[in-house]
């Protein structure tokens, strides 16, 4: 007999890169194209301001306490804004190698070795932007300003009253304009890289379901593999039995006719005398 296996259809998808190219993942692909372009030109502008800022506040302030006297606190956050600028720079012109190469507008199929670097970085600048930035805020001029005080005739005195002003003290609020503008940009990149990370983990969990799915394929496979090499031993079990009773049945048979040959043979034949020819006479008185 011959079984058959059903075998259930899963709900996981079963390629990372589907060969027909739906709305749905160009949209993915162009969204995630996107956030690494958004990211690259935030980190840029956040390092042009803080490159900004440093000269003009060393060239007029000097810090209190620190590892030295310059503006080390915007200094430090140009280390976590110059790597997430290689790195989405190098994701850019990798994508676009890759491109040339498959000629395909879909996503390449990433392997768990470059899903787990591209999580492990951005985590990595996620981690490090915290402390950036906030260091930065912390040792900014922005914090300082204060309105005027004029006298009560309407003048206004630059004295210590007024050292934080800004007619009196116009390069505080230079500097800490570029200062808000570079951190504002710092914590757009932060959440451009939180939104890449969610990306990053739901390719991850994707691909888990992928090879789940192999492993229940390879499972039911394998089940029916056995079932069809049970059913083919029993088969083979049976076959020289059915052979053994259908010889034992055709011996019988031939043994019965010959027996029956060897009756008809003996049986003797009785032959019916001839017909006799009397003759009826007639004795007349």
């Amino acid at each position: 007999m011959l079984t058959k296996t059903l075998i259930l259809s899963s709900r996981y998808p079963t390629d990372l890169t589907p060969p027909n190219i739906t709305s749905h993942h160009r949209w993915r692909r162009t969204f995630t194209i996107s956030l690494h372009v958004g990211s690259l030109l935030t980190s840029l502008v956040a390092i042009s301001l803080f490159a900004a800022a440093i000269p003009r506040w060393n060239a007029n302030f000097f810090h209190n306490s620190g590892p030295n006297k310059g503006d080390w606190t915007d200094g430090f956050a140009l280390g976590p804004l110059t790597f997430a600028l290689l790195y989405h720079a190098g994701v850019l012109i990798y994508d676009q190698v890759q491109q040339r190469r498959r000629q395909t507008p879909a996503l390449p199929a990433l392997s768990q070795r470059s899903l787990i670097l591209h999580t492990t970085v951005t985590v990595l600048i996620l981690v490090i932007m915290i402390p950036a930035l906030f260091i930065a805020g912390y040792g900014s001029l922005f914090r300082f300003w204060k309105p005027a005080v004029r006298t009560q005739s309407g003048i206004l005195v630059c004295n210590m009253l007024n050292v934080f002003a800004r007619e009196c003290e116009p390069v505080l609020y230079t500097v800490g304009s570029l200062q808000i503008g570079a951190i504002i940009c710092g914590t757009l990149l932060w959440v451009l890289h939180f939104m890449l990370l969610l990306l990053s983990l739901r390719d991850m969990r994707r691909q888990r379901l992928v090879k789940q799915l192999q492993k229940e394929k390879l499972a039911q496979y394998d089940t029916a593999s056995e079932k069809s090499a049970r059913s083919n031993s029993k088969r083979q079990r049976s076959s020289p039995s059915s052979s053994r009773a259908g010889s034992r049945s055709n011996s019988l048979t031939s043994g019965e006719s010959r027996i029956s040959g060897q009756q008809q043979r003996n049986i003797p034949t009785i032959q019916a005398p001839a017909p006799s020819h009397t003759r009826q006479t007639s004795y007349g008185k």
